[in-house]
């Protein structure tokens, strides 16, 4: 298979996993929110069995797909990297962005969860661990090195 027919299909399989985790996320936190709050529950029938669940058991199974997909967009990431320049230091960039954005999240939730303010820290830890489950770091790294001075040789 050639490089530019692998990298497209990377970019297929990263926006797809996209729209499956949130596909997932979605109706999960239909459930929790109806457990936890009474919210109507607006969840596709797929998921309904979940409504049997303990909320601790769906706080795990989050836990559990947050892990899961940014392992998967980790991946995703570093092979288009990694096929697209084969520079070993571009690698390490990529993975280096992900452990960034794993460990401030954690650093945060830790501080939030011992310092009871997870009602104030929530939604940045959420959004940091959005972008670590999203294309958009891969966007980012893929412009910055395709534009660094030096990367193309028809410029030099």
């Amino acid at each position: 298979m050639s490089k530019k027919l692998s990298l497209i299909l990377l970019v297929i399989l990263i926006v797809l996993l996209g729209f499956l985790r949130d596909y997932l996320f979605l109706n999960i936190n239909w459930i929790y929110l109806n457990l936890t709050t009474g919210r109507p529950n607006q969840a596709l029938p797929e998921f309904h069995f979940l409504l049997q669940w303990e909320v601790a058991s769906i706080e795990k199974l989050k836990w559990l797909l947050t892990v899961l997909f940014t392992l998967l967009f980790l991946l995703n990431t570093w092979l288009v990297i990694h096929l697209a320049f084969r520079k070993k230091l571009f690698n390490l960039i990529t993975l280096g962005l992900f452990a960034l954005l794993f460990a401030v999240s954690g650093a945060l939730y830790v501080v939030a969860y011992f310092s009871d303010s997870m009602r104030d820290l929530y939604g940045i830890i959420r959004t940091l661990m959005g972008m670590a489950q999203s294309f958009m770091p891969l966007m980012i790294l893929f412009v910055l090195f395709k534009f660094l001075p030096g990367q193309n040789p028809k410029n030099t």
